[in-house]
């Protein structure tokens, strides 16, 4: 797998100092692999992909061209954000993407940061997002966030029990560009 660098960060928009590492992060049954910024512009340019260490039979990232996209972006105005942004899904068992985990962004000025997460159809019901998530907050936990939001929509009820099992509580309810009506959820590290 990937070795573990340090990348020290400041968040240019809020002044937040952290020193978050730039590796995999392990789960019970799962890496959460980078998707470093030459991997996201390889794929923004359709180019090979560097190898990070998983296969990908399943398209992971199928019907998510957007969100690479605007992580691409993100990472050309400021690559410190690279350590919160996304990465694979990858079962140790199997080596295969199964989905993605990131979060929109470093912390805020609150120290908030907001998860999303896509697991493959034929890979759901099998606990997958739980454990990505539960990883990807505790990371987050050790490495400045304090406040762990997600936005859902009413209709997804996987995600909300997920959320509410995990101690989410709701603070409020948005209109997001892409995905309609979203209820947000939100709890201390």
């Amino acid at each position: 797998m990937m070795a573990s660098r340090r990348l020290g960060t400041r968040n240019a928009s809020y002044g937040l100092s952290y020193d978050a590492p730039v590796a995999t992060i392990r789960t019970e049954r799962l890496d959460l692999v980078l998707l470093d910024r030459a991997w996201l512009q390889a794929y923004v340019d359709a180019e090979p992909l560097p190898d990070l260490g998983f296969r990908d039979p399943g398209n992971f990232l199928g019907g998510s061209a957007h969100v690479v996209h605007l992580r691409a972006d993100q990472l050309a105005d400021d690559p410190g954000q690279q350590p919160w942004l996304l990465r694979a899904i990858v079962p140790r068992a199997s080596g295969e993407a199964v989905g993605y985990v990131n979060f929109h962004a470093a912390p805020d000025e609150r120290g908030m940061v907001e998860i999303g997460y896509r697991v493959l159809p034929a890979h759901r019901r099998q606990g997958y997002a739980s454990e990505a998530a539960e990883g990807i907050w505790r990371w987050a936990g050790r490495h400045g966030a304090r406040v762990l939001r997600a936005s859902i929509s009413p209709t997804n009820q996987p995600s909300l029990a997920m959320v509410r099992k995990a101690g989410f509580v709701q603070v409020g309810q948005q209109i997001d560009d892409v995905d309609g009506l979203e209820i947000v959820f939100e709890r201390p590290v």
